[in-house]
């Protein structure tokens, strides 16, 4: 595949665009905290680069169905995954599981609440 010059930065602009509105969008929809995680903030941008987004949430919803919210109230216009936990479960899975943890390791927070759940 051809590669495409100045193609990064288009992809890293549409993803800060995304982001921005999100960002502003997800405190009206109830997020507690954004942040968001993996490729792009580690400014690994290619053609296929998603943005990977952790929000902290009270729901009751179960955890397989999260997504499906955001997907309908955000309408995402670039490849976007939604990992969505309640503050405790944030809490307690950041002791003990390896995906959380490989998280936190890659994100950068762009709100919270005062709780601080996310560090």
């Amino acid at each position: 595949m051809p590669i495409v010059f100045g193609f990064s930065n288009h992809r890293k602009n549409s993803l800060e665009k995304e982001l921005s509105k999100f960002s502003y969008d997800s405190k009206q929809l109830g997020a507690k905290s954004l942040a968001v995680f993996g490729d792009f903030p580690l400014s690994k941008i290619t053609p296929d680069t998603s943005l990977d987004l952790l929000i902290i949430q009270e729901t009751d919803e179960k955890f397989i169905n999260r997504d499906e919210f955001w997907i309908t109230h955000l309408r995402p216009s670039v490849h976007t995954r939604f990992f969505v936990y309640t503050p405790s479960e944030f809490k307690q899975l950041s002791k003990t599981n390896y995906v959380i943890n490989s998280i936190k390791n890659s994100m950068e927070i762009i709100f919270q609440d005062d709780d601080k759940v996310l560090g």
